[in-house]
């Protein structure tokens, strides 16, 4: 089974910086309404949509050659719940590029309240080819890649 939860890709500069976004359907299979809770996305799943947006940024950037495989995470902060209805914007930059990755950083806002954080997200590069069909992800990524009007 495969997750996708990145929904729109808006603008990136290679090895620099992406912007995209999460929207939370009100038919999400993976809300939860534990112990009484609002439904909402998993926190994991938040975090998961992050990371996946960090990805693109190295696939994009690789020209569909490499992806990044994470070795560690120094600090992730979840500020609010994401609750159906609602879209996440997401921005991560490269903060540093180590010989053996990319230091990755970013935050997710809704209506501009930051929903969650996160710092020194080391990426390993891959090659693509390993693990996806990188034909099936220039598809994927010519149907959710909706840049501003010019």
């Amino acid at each position: 089974m495969k997750f996708r939860l990145v929904d729109k890709i808006f603008a990136w500069s290679p090895y620099e910086r992406i912007s995209g976004l999460k929207a939370v359907s009100f038919e999400e299979y993976c809300l939860k309404e534990a112990f009484g809770d609002e439904a909402r996305l998993p926190e994991t799943l938040l975090l998961e949509s992050f990371l996946q947006l960090g990805n693109w940024l190295l696939l994009l950037s690789s020209d569909f050659n490499q992806m990044g495989m994470v070795s560690r995470i120094s600090e992730v902060r979840f500020h609010a719940f994401l609750s159906p209805g609602q879209q996440l914007r997401m921005d991560v930059t490269v903060a540093r590029r180590h010989e053996d990755g990319f230091e990755l950083s970013g935050e997710g806002r809704v209506n501009g309240r930051t929903v969650i954080s996160g710092l020194g997200c080391l990426a390993v590069p891959v090659p693509a080819a390993t693990y996806v069909n990188p034909e099936d992800l220039r598809v994927l990524f010519s149907e959710i890649y909706e840049p501003p009007p010019e």
